[in-house]
């Protein structure tokens, strides 16, 4: 059986980082960390690393406030 080729999870978790931001606004960190912090105190390594990779997405992506509240048309 053939394997898989390799998937790259940082892409992925790029996506749920934008997806995030996009939704929540500058709130979104914040519910990162405590979903991160969260699967850490149920043990769950597995969604401890998907929390650690979006959290660090985020914090490549997006600086809170940086954005302006409203859109300006031209």
């Amino acid at each position: 059986m053939p394997y898989p080729p390799e998937f790259d999870q940082e892409v992925y978790f790029g996506i749920v980082a934008e997806n995030l931001i996009r939704t929540f606004g500058d709130r979104a960190l914040d519910y990162a960390v405590k979903a991160r912090r969260r699967m850490d105190e149920l043990g769950d390594c597995v969604g401890l690393e998907l929390w650690r990779g979006i959290e660090r997405q985020m914090l490549t992506r997006h600086t809170p406030g940086a954005a302006p509240a409203t859109a300006t048309l031209h």
